[in-house]
């Protein structure tokens, strides 16, 4: 999910906290201030290896959702912001509650990043496996949308805490489970269409009822996308030739990282002045017949690879946004 995603659910998270705390705190304002600051920072903890693009894509493509979302910073987090959340609210008497809201933050976090196509290294140190469920898009603007309405609903006055917030975050977890119950009956659909043979997947769109989707076959990727249940072939994509350039390029480091990550990739090898350039290009974030999304990899005559590029070939303001 989005960085205002995440802000906006971890303030409407700590709105949850101060709803659903015993209402003796309430006379201790620091106490519900401190509960508020906890369930934004845990919501919000996990991206903070953000700064790890300092040392370049490469890294940010490896360490990015990585460890930062793992199954021991579930706890870790918690753990390293609790104690600075009590000291400068002066809640060391609630220290639990402080520990339980910022956990509550950092499981919100990485679950609704498990949902969503870029995926997520959720299960580390068990497997180093990128999961994506691919049933919400990185932004959600219905989810966004709940959650804005709500939150203006309480500063306004119109709609209680107690209510509006265990509100809010019951519409959520229905409006997931209504995308996941949708994202199956799409695959159904795409499947239907191609039979068994090779693999299908889907790439979720802003609205609920549309979806692009690729099928996987021996030598290519077939896109499209589905409105309601019609589904629509719009492009193909050769997987591309596995030539002695491609080859040596795989066992570069940066290479290894990114198909690790990306898992299916079109692949094109081209001659240029002294060298090749291999494109390696996601097909995830297909938009219409252009792959943006992916690496370019220079070589020397010698097939020693002299340098590479990460990233975007897009516009900032053209889609698909990530």
């Amino acid at each position: 999910m989005d960085t205002a995603s995440h802000l906006l659910l971890g303030v409407t998270l700590g709105g949850l906290a101060m709803a659903l705390s015993d209402p003796a705190i309430g006379d201790q304002s620091t106490v519900m201030y401190g509960l508020f600051a906890a369930a934004i920072a845990g919501s919000n903890a996990p991206d903070f290896d953000s700064a790890i693009r300092i040392r370049g894509h490469e890294a940010y493509l490896l360490h990015h959702r990585g460890f930062s979302h793992s199954l021991p910073m579930l706890a870790g987090w918690p753990v390293l912001l609790t104690p600075l959340i009590a000291y400068l609210f002066h809640a060391w008497d609630y220290m639990l509650l402080l520990f339980l809201w910022t956990m509550a933050g950092v499981v919100l976090h990485v679950f609704l990043d498990f949902f969503n196509a870029y995926g997520v290294q959720c299960f580390r140190p068990i497997s180093r496996k990128w999961f994506h469920g691919d049933a919400t898009p990185i932004f959600d603007p219905v989810i966004f949308g709940f959650h804005l309405v709500g939150l203006l609903l309480w500063l306004f006055g119109v709609m209680a805490a107690q209510v509006v917030f265990p509100l809010l975050f019951a519409l959520t977890f229905l409006f997931i489970g209504y995308r996941i119950v949708l994202h199956r009956l799409m695959l159904h659909v795409v499947r239907r269409r191609y039979g068994v043979d090779g693999h299908s997947f889907l790439i979720p769109k802003w609205l609920p009822h549309e979806w692009g989707y690729v099928h996987e076959t021996d030598q290519t990727y077939i896109a499209g996308s589905i409105r309601g249940t019609h589904l629509r072939e719009e492009t193909i994509f050769h997987k591309g030739e596995r030539n002695d350039v491609v080859q040596a390029v795989m066992g570069s480091d940066g290479v290894r990282s990114f198909l690790a990550f990306a898992h299916r990739v079109h692949i094109s090898c081209q001659k240029i002045q002294n060298g090749y350039k291999v494109e390696l290009r996601d097909v995830r974030f297909r938009h219409g017949e252009k792959l943006p999304f992916g690496m370019d990899i220079t070589l020397d005559d010698h097939l020693q690879v002299t340098g590479n590029t990460f990233g975007w070939k897009k516009k900032l303001w053209e889609p698909p946004f990530s």
